[in-house]
């Protein structure tokens, strides 16, 4: 026994990729599929490389700062009134020095994998305020979602990552750091700088390769939620395009008026040609601003007998000539010149036709 369905459903799955029109509203509302853990990895990284770098630089000023501060310890200005303006002012300058170029440049690097990741477009509507936002159902929505489960599972991988090589790392090198207490102040912080960037380095590292994975997932995730069914495809196109019934009225609208205008020359052409009831061409040749006979009105059917109604009406001739009738039907757009292959044919209809006018307004000559 067959059960009825509704096929409409099917139609309802988002099966089909986003279209470019979807694609560029989400990207205004500023949704796009980034990670947030390859931007951290990237940036974690380029700051330890730069600090690799110019560890010399940074190794000097920090020492040059603590010799400041060592010497300051016994002078007598500490004992009046602006000690904490003098040693505030060194102090900022000293931290500029060191950690200014550190983070510009970090802030750069953070821009630059930003862009890679989304490209450059600023838009304002992330800005604007959504009463939606602060409904409570739609939070909790975005709280028990697969994409909640996959952050929490993600991070809870991360922190048990970051411990276990915290923990090897740790047993692997605490002797040497605890020995640096016996070493002399340069060898010490040469032993606990180097550890230490070693240490950041493998957890930069880490992070990386988690952040290439999040960053595939994201795109794989942002990809499946712009999905559309092929309803939401129809509805667009008519948004973009228009209803088709409306485009349908509209075309029926506009070849109305262009018959209403054909049918106002029909009265002015100097014959109408006809199968002699199927088609209807209605010919103008005016010698003085025309090169070649011009199809002022052309039909089929019920428009081919309303020209032959009008023409009869304003006593423009009308002759019976099929094969002629079919070619300047088939071959000539309203508004055209006969072309040159029906020159000799156009032109024994039109001479007939002015031999007619000339009959009918020659003088009667009465007998007697």
């Amino acid at each position: 026994m067959s059960r009825p369905f509704d096929l409409q459903l099917f139609s309802q799955e988002k099966t089909e990729p986003a279209t470019p029109r979807k694609r560029r509203k989400t990207r205004e509302e500023g949704k796009t599929a980034r990670s947030q853990d390859l931007g951290a990895a990237v940036v974690i990284l380029a700051g330890l490389l730069f600090m690799k770098v110019f560890a010399g630089y940074f190794g000097d000023a920090m020492k040059n700062h603590l010799v400041f501060m060592l010497d300051a310890a016994g002078d007598p200005a500490f004992s009046s009134e602006g000690w904490a303006r003098i040693l505030g002012i060194r102090a900022l300058r000293d931290y500029l020095l060191i950690w200014l170029p550190l983070g510009f440049s970090c802030a750069v690097v953070a821009l630059a994998i930003t862009v890679y990741q989304v490209g450059f477009y600023i838009s304002a509507k992330p800005l604007e305020l959504k009463l939606e936002r602060l409904n409570p159902l739609s939070g909790l929505k975005r709280i028990v979602s697969l994409r909640s489960l996959v952050e929490l599972c993600k991070g809870l991988l991360k922190a048990l990552l970051f411990l276990t090589l915290l923990y090897y790392a740790l047993r692997k090198d605490l002797h040497r750091i605890v020995a640096v207490i016996l070493r002399p102040l340069d060898e010490g912080t040469e032993e606990v700088v180097r550890v230490v960037w070693l240490l950041g380095l493998r957890f930069a590292l880490l992070l990386l390769a988690i952040a290439l994975f999040d960053y595939l997932y994201q795109r794989w995730e942002f990809e499946r939620s712009m999905r559309m069914s092929k309803q939401e495809i129809k509805d667009e196109y008519k948004q973009m395009e228009g209803d088709p019934l409306i485009k349908r009225r509209i075309r029926q609208k506009q070849r109305e008026l262009a018959r209403g205008r054909m049918m106002q020359d029909v009265p002015k052409a100097d014959v109408v040609i006809t199968n002699p009831t199927t088609l209807a061409v209605a010919l103008l040749y005016e010698r003085k601003s025309m090169e070649a006979p011009q199809v002022v009105a052309k039909g089929k059917g019920v428009i081919a007998r309303r020209i032959r109604e009008v023409a009869v009406e304003n006593d423009v001739p009308v002759m019976e000539n099929r094969i002629l009738a079919r070619a300047l039907f088939s071959q000539v757009e309203i508004g055209d010149e006969v072309p040159e292959d029906l020159y000799r044919a156009v032109a024994e209809v039109l001479a007939f036709v002015y031999r007619l006018k000339e009959g009918r307004s020659a003088p009667v000559r009465s007998s007697g």
